[in-house]
């Protein structure tokens, strides 16, 4: 509740039974009128169609004699289907790349001399970004 008048939603959860549950529908007119007015739309709402038997039987009619043949629709969906999967794998195929070719020994050697020596290196780390600071480069 807001104050002085129940919402659209406090109106709401008491039509489904999950709202205010107090007197205030009673002791204000407006929000009275409003519950009134829900109420007579749902009734309108939850009412059957009137629709004539004959009308309902023609629509039976006609939904059995459709499911008793297949229609073509459904063959050229499922040619659709296959017409793209096959373009997908098609696409698929021809947009692959092998993987590159390893690189040659030489890199892996070069790889694993670097490491070692710097295992086996005696400075600590910090000090390499100094140290080259004062090399001169040729």
């Amino acid at each position: 509740m807001n104050g002085g008048h129940w919402s659209d939603d406090d109106l709401v959860g008491r039509l489904y039974g999950a709202g205010p549950d107090d007197a205030h529908l009673t002791d204000c007119p407006e929000c009275a009128q409003r519950w009134q007015s829900l109420i007579e739309k749902r009734e309108r709402i939850l009412e059957p169609p009137n629709l004539p038997e004959t009308f309902l039987a023609s629509q039976r009619r006609e939904v059995q004699r459709r499911l008793a043949r297949p229609g073509k629709s459904v063959h050229w969906l499922s040619l659709a289907a296959a017409g793209a999967t096959a373009g997908v794998v098609m696409l698929a195929v021809l947009l692959h790349r092998p993987a590159p070719a390893p690189a040659p020994e030489t890199a892996d050697r070069e790889l694993f001399t670097a490491v070692y020596s710097l295992v086996q290196s005696d400075e600590p780390e910090a000090v390499q970004p100094i140290r080259a600071l004062f090399e001169v480069e040729p």
